[in-house]
């Protein structure tokens, strides 16, 4: 009886598994996190701003980084993207560590300023995690995330977009600090625009 009653378990299992596979395999991104959970998002990517030089930095902001990130909190209130103002929905940053805090602390001034909390759901390494995540969330937002540059050519893999569409060859380079990645879905969860923007060069 325990047996018929598993096997039946694993059978509505693979049920209720089977629509999210069959719309999954038809996203470009095999791979990737079936962005057909992303359906009307529109998400924010940034790196944390700039952090002190020197290998032992302390986890938190360069004088330019506290900065910039002061100057975040206007900029994502009266963000414009093609000349229509952007509201943000939700706030995620990499999980705080040992060696760096600097996500949080690149959007708490943004936070303060328009009442949202800031999500930590995942230590930086965990980007495919994240993006299921994301997946797995209500449609229709806008999402403002702050991560660390080197894994950001993965994480926009794993929603679906092309790191070499946005970034030179692909990669974050050490030096960027004012790019806002911009990706897109349309109503069926396919992304639909991907680009880079450039901040103004308020943290000078």
């Amino acid at each position: 009886m325990k047996s018929l009653f598993r096997l039946v378990l694993v059978a509505l299992l693979f049920a209720g598994a089977e629509p999210a596979l069959a719309r999954h395999h038809h996203h470009h991104h095999d791979e990737g996190a079936g962005a057909y959970g992303l359906a009307g998002d529109t998400l924010l990517i940034i790196r944390h701003a700039e952090k002190p030089e020197g290998d032992n930095s302390g986890p938190g902001l360069a004088p330019a980084g506290e900065a910039r990130a002061k100057a975040y909190a206007s900029y994502f209130q009266h963000l414009r993207i093609d000349g229509a103002p952007v509201k943000i929905d939700a706030i995620i940053a990499t999980a705080d560590s040992a060696d760096s805090e600097r996500p949080r602390l690149t959007v708490t001034p943004f936070a303060q300023a328009s009442g949202l909390k800031i999500a930590q759901p995942f230590p930086d390494k965990e980007v495919k995690a994240l993006a299921h995540w994301l997946a797995a969330g209500a449609p229709h937002r806008t999402i403002l995330i702050a991560w660390h540059h080197g894994r950001l050519p993965k994480l926009l893999n794993q929603l679906g977009a092309n790191p070499d569409e946005v970034l030179p060859d692909g990669f974050w380079p050490e030096d960027a600090f004012d790019w806002v990645i911009v990706l897109r879905y349309d109503d069926a969860g396919q992304l639909s625009e991907e680009k880079r923007i450039v901040e103004p060069a308020f943290a000078d």
